[in-house]
């Protein structure tokens, strides 16, 4: 039975056990994890701030850094609100009051206060279990000149340890709010444990979605404080279609990972468009695109597809990824419209979703993968409804995690299939030179052929590895 590309899989699914993409910066095997505690985390420098400036009027957007083998990667939201800095620090700076606007979070007791730092508890009661923590708060001085910073860290807790990082910056509207965050759930609890154990990917969409609850709640009381008055939104979904951007003015970005970009129409979220550089030329990315075998080798521990029928429409296939704590199914069928492939859920989990992917080619011929998605993640399991709950913000957050899924599906097969073929190059160019070898030295046929070890004929019957075998980077 024939396999379909398995990116149409785990890169719309998120919370399943599939590898990372390989980071374009790194290239070296990771010797030692820093604990997220440690790790540097960097927020959006101006010519970043720059860059992003015309795309935030329609949503928030979203950076994954690049990261080594074992690392986690950074995450970075960014969103204009219209309020003040100085009103935005002040929700900021008032955990006990998050439960109001981050439903997430059903407590907040504050333990201790001393100077500019502040130490408090947390508990996040879902339908199924609650997770507690401790987080530590250090506030900055700050001004409404050079704006305001707040560092947060995760002393630990059921999710895990970590850092966050507030950033208000004046802005033309009131004010652009920065939020990175790195927080490691691997280790936390046997809950956070076994959903971490499908790997990097896990971790990165648990990360992407709370702290997509963060920034949209603090956002939205900030915006309530001021007295904002949000014009009233169409009640009318746009087409869907990726954000217009300009490719080669956001490469210093994409250098640095990849970008997922939030259209909203006040709360509800319409789309996400995501985009990023593959590493490799159109032809290959391409063919990983478009090929139903391209993905034979599953990404994902125990997916699998099998084609019901082909037809002028496309593609049909039925799905089932057993998710960590709960197993999902359904039907997709994928088609290519013109440069566009085109994935559209038809029946069982994801009925409703739809997806659309396209490649752009960079002057140095590099292709830069992007495509738009629209879906609803409770459509997935009544775990995944149970951890929404009435949390819209969890939810986009969950969808611009699962996004992000499908450029690093997507380029891991295209690097990997890559490395292949050049390893395949390369043993066959030392096979052949092997061959010439012998030939050359082997006697005339009517010579008498001299009698020598056996131990000399073992590179004639033992095979060795080009090289060991590394593991995927992820």
């Amino acid at each position: 039975m024939r396999r379909l590309p398995m990116w149409t899989l785990g890169a719309l699914l998120g919370l399943i056990c599939s590898p990372t993409g390989v980071a374009l910066a790194q290239t070296h095997r990771a010797t030692s994890t820093p604990r997220a505690v440690e790790q540097r985390l960097a927020l959006l420098n101006p010519r970043e701030r720059h860059l992003l400036s015309p795309y935030l009027d329609a949503g928030p957007i979203l950076l994954v850094e690049f990261s080594g083998e074992d690392e986690l990667p950074g995450i970075v939201f960014a969103a204009r609100v219209h309020a003040s800095p100085e009103q935005v620090t002040e929700v900021l700076t008032h955990p006990a009051d998050y439960p109001r606007f981050m439903p997430a979070l059903d407590r907040v007791q504050i333990e201790s206060r001393r100077g500019s730092q502040l130490a408090y508890a947390w508990s996040w009661r879902l339908a199924v279990f609650t997770l507690r923590g401790r987080n530590v708060m250090t506030i900055l001085p700050g001004s409404a000149r050079r704006g305001y910073r707040i560092d947060v860290r995760a002393t630990g807790g059921d999710l895990g340890t970590g850092r966050m990082t507030w950033r208000v910056h004046p802005d033309p509207a009131g004010s652009l709010v920065v939020f990175a965050s790195r927080i490691d759930m691997r280790h936390a609890n046997w809950v956070s444990g076994r959903l971490a154990s499908g790997g990097q990917s896990v971790n990165r969409t648990i990360n992407i979605a709370l702290a997509s609850v963060m920034l949209l709640g603090t956002k939205k009381e900030a915006e309530r404080v001021a007295g904002y008055a949000a014009p009233t939104p169409s009640t009318v979904a746009p087409p869907l279609a990726p954000v217009e951007v300009d490719f080669e003015a956001l490469v210093p970005l994409l250098a640095r990972g990849d970008l997922a970009l939030m259209r909203m129409r006040g709360d509800a979220l319409d789309d996400v468009t995501v985009i990023g550089r593959v590493g490799a030329g159109m032809a290959p990315t391409r063919r990983v695109m478009v090929d139903p075998e391209a993905f034979s080798r599953s990404l994902m521990h125990g997916a699998h597809a099998e084609v019901v029928e082909q037809d002028e429409r496309g593609t049909l296939f039925s799905w089932a990824i057993p998710l960590p704590l709960v197993g999902i199914s359904g039907r997709m069928r994928l088609s290519e419209r013109g440069s566009v492939v085109a994935v559209d859920g038809v029946s069982g989990a994801l009925a409703h979703g739809r997806w659309r992917f396209d490649a752009h080619r960079f002057p140095w011929g590099e292709a830069c993968l992007y495509g738009v998605g629209r879906f609803d993640p409770g459509e997935t399991s009544s775990l995944v409804r149970s951890l929404i709950g009435e949390d819209a913000f969890f939810s986009h957050g969950l969808v611009a995690g699962m996004q992000i899924m499908v450029v690093r599906s997507i380029r891991t097969r295209v690097l990997r299939r890559q490395r292949e073929q050049r390893e395949a190059a390369i043993a066959a160019a030392r096979q052949a030179r092997r061959s010439e070898t012998t030939s050359e030295a082997a006697p005339p046929a009517h010579a008498p052929r001299p009698r020598t070890p056996p131990v000399l004929h073992l590179n004639r019957i033992v095979t060795r590895p080009l090289r060991p075998r590394l593991p995927d980077r992820r």
